[in-house]
C-alpha cells in the first residue's frame, strides 16, 4: 500500500464519494422499497449500474477493455460476493430491529480488521484502533438519541448475523478485487466486470423467492418518479460510489474503508435533511460529529506515518 500523503488524500477522496452516496441511497432505497420489493430491485439497480459501467468502459478505455483479463470463474466468484452481500444486508435489515442493526453495523471496522486479518496478515492501518474506539462511541450516541429509551431499545431478532455476514461478504469482495485482477487493470474495468456478474445471481435469488411465493410479480411499471430515484440509486449510489470505493481500497487498504463507512449514516442524515425534510436529533448530531472525528484521526495518523521526501523537515 502507498503510504505517499497525496495518495493518501487521493484515497480519502474516494472513499469520501462512495459513502457520501451510499449516505444518498439510503432515503432513496427507502422510497424506492414502496414501489419494488428489494429481491427485484437489487438486479434491476445493478442491470441499469452495469450498462452505465459499460458505457463508461467503452468511451474511456475502448471497446477492448469490455471483455475480461482474468478468467470468467474468477469474475463469477467476485461477482457472488457482490450479491451475497446484497441478499444478507437485505435479508438482515428485514430480519433485524432498526436501532439494533445500526449497533451491529456500527461493529463493522472490527469486522472488517478480523478478516483483512485473516485473509492478508497485514498490520492494521496507523491509529485504528484509536479510530475505531471513536466510531463505536459516535455510534453508540447516536444509536441512544434514534432509540428514544436509549439503549435499552437493543434486542435480538435474529437478522444479526445476516448483517455481520453481508460485512463480510464485502470486504473479501473489497481485497479479491484487488488481488485477482493484474495491477495495471483499472478499477472501472473490475467494477464493471463484477457488477455484470452479480446480475445472473441476483436474478436466481429473486427467482427462488418468487417460486415460493417470498414475494408477489415483479413491478414493470413503477411511476416516473421511481424511474427517476432508480436512475439515480444506479448511477451515483451503485457505479459511481463502487468504483469510488475500490479505487480508495487500492490506494488506502480496507481498514482505512472501514472507518469511512461508518461515516455513511452521518450523510444519510444530512442529505435527509437537506433534500428530504428529516429533520435529526441533538444525538445524531453528536454522533455523527465524533464519528467523523474519528475517521479524521485515522487519516491525520496514515499521514503523519508516510515517509517523508528525503531533505524534508522532521
Amino acid at each position: 500500500m502507498d503510504r505517499r500523503p497525496s495518495v493518501a488524500v487521493a484515497g480519502a477522496l474516494c472513499y469520501l464519494v462512495a459513502c457520501v452516496f451510499w449516505g444518498l441511497n439510503i432515503p432513496l432505497l427507502a422510497a424506492l422499497l414502496k414501489d419494488f420489493d428489494p429481491f427485484w430491485l437489487s438486479p434491476i439497480r445493478y442491470l441499469i449500474a452495469s450498462a452505465l459501467l459499460g458505457a463508461w468502459v467503452l468511451a474511456t478505455l475502448g471497446p477492448a477493455q469490455l471483455r475480461s483479463p482474468i478468467p470468467i470463474g474468477r469474475v463469477a466468484l467476485l461477482s457472488a460476493l457482490v450479491a451475497a452481500f446484497l441478499v444478507l444486508f437485505n435479508l438482515g435489515l428485514y430480519l433485524t430491529h432498526p436501532i439494533t442493526a445500526a449497533a451491529v453495523l456500527a461493529g463493522s471496522p472490527v469486522y472488517v480488521a478480523v478478516v483483512s486479518r485473516l485473509m492478508t496478515g497485514a498490520r492494521l492501518s496507523e491509529g485504528f484502533w484509536g479510530a475505531t474506539l471513536m466510531t463505536l462511541a459516535g455510534a453508540a450516541i447516536a444509536i441512544a438519541g434514534r432509540s428514544g429509551g436509549g439503549l435499552a431499545g437493543l434486542r435480538l431478532q435474529g437478522g444479526e448475523p445476516l448483517l455481520v455476514g453481508s460485512v463480510g461478504c464485502w470486504t473479501v469482495y473489497s481485497i479479491l478485487a484487488q488481488r485477482a485482477f493484474p495491477a495495471d487493470v483499472p478499477q472501472l474495468r473490475r467494477t464493471f466486470l463484477t457488477a455484470l456478474g452479480a446480475i445472473p445471481w441476483l436474478l436466481a435469488v429473486w427467482a427462488i423467492a418468487r417460486a415460493t411465493d417470498r414475494v408477489g410479480p415483479p413491478n414493470l411499471s413503477p411511476s416516473a418518479s421511481a424511474w427517476g430515484q432508480l436512475a439515480i440509486s444506479a448511477a451515483f449510489c451503485t457505479a459511481l460510489a463502487t468504483v469510488a470505493w475500490n479505487s480508495g481500497v487500492a490506494r488506502l487498504g480496507i481498514a482505512a474503508g472501514a472507518m469511512w463507512q461508518n461515516t455513511v449514516p452521518v450523510f444519510a442524515v444530512l442529505i435527509s435533511l437537506a433534500f428530504f425534510g428529516v429533520v435529526p436529533t441533538a444525538s445524531e448530531v453528536a454522533g455523527g460529529a465524533v464519528v467523523l472525528c474519528g475517521v479524521a484521526y485515522m487519516q491525520w495518523r496514515t499521514m503523519r506515518a508516510a515517509p517523508r521526501p528525503t531533505g524534508a523537515p522532521g
